[in-house]
Formats: C-alpha cells, sequence, structure tokens
C-alpha cells in the first residue's frame, strides 16, 4: 500500500467516525430531551403552590419541566378554592396555564364571631 493510499483511507476513518459521533449524539439526545415539556404556570393571585402529578412543585409563576403528555396539576392558596386541572403538556412548545383562584366563601357574624352564620338560620 503507498504511502498516499493510507492517508486517504486514515482520512476517510476519521469522517467515519466523526459521522457516527454526530449519529449517536442525536440518538442520546432525542432520546433524553424528546419527551420533555415545559409548563408555564401564573395565578390571580401570585404566590400559589403547584403540584404536578410527577412530584414537581412551584409558586407562582413558576416553570416547571415535566414529562409529555397528560398532566394533572394542583394549584392552591391560603384562602382560596384549590384548583384541578388535567393539561396536555407537549414536548414541542410551552404550555402556558393561567389560572384565577376563587375566594373560598365565608359569612361572619358581626363583632367578629368566630362562628360562620348560614344564610336564612338565627340564633
Amino acid at each position: 500500500m503507498t504511502a498516499g493510499r493510507a492517508a486517504k483511507r486514515a482520512q476517510y476513518g476519521w469522517m467515519a467516525l466523526f459521522i457516527l459521533m454526530i449519529l449517536g449524539w442525536g440518538a442520546f439526545a432525542g432520546t433524553c430531551w424528546a419527551g420533555n415539556a415545559i409548563l408555564k404556570v401564573v395565578s390571580d393571585p401570585e404566590g400559589a403552590a403547584v403540584t404536578v402529578d410527577t412530584g414537581q412543585e412551584g409558586i407562582t409563576p413558576c416553570t416547571l419541566e415535566v414529562p409529555a403528555g397528560k398532566r394533572g396539576l394542583v394549584i392552591k392558596a391560603r384562602g382560596f378554592i384549590a384548583k384541578n386541572l388535567q393539561v396536555d403538556a407537549s414536548a414541542a412548545e410551552p404550555t402556558e396555564i393561567k389560572v384565577r383562584l376563587v375566594p373560598i366563601p365565608t359569612t361572619m357574624r358581626e363583632g367578629g364571631s368566630q362562628y360562620c352564620q348560614l344564610p336564612g338560620v338565627r340564633d
């Protein structure tokens, strides 16, 4: 084998190795990151606790990375009715979730009594 042929073979060998490395990286990246989705959660009022069925937690406003697919969320704040949601988290683009929490309704007697009074019921 001539020196020219050996150099050419070595060059092709390096190119083949480089191509295999790129293909291997693509396969690795596809398995690691293709299944993740981004949830951007905003609530009114801010500062609500967010819990995803996968265990991730945050305080609004927050951005959470979760596995793509159907996800269950619970958003709650003290003094407000908790909100349970089902969202379809897509790996293609971030999923934005905006929630307005409703205050827990209470009726208190005037004078600061610690007991609730139901409408139409008298002492």
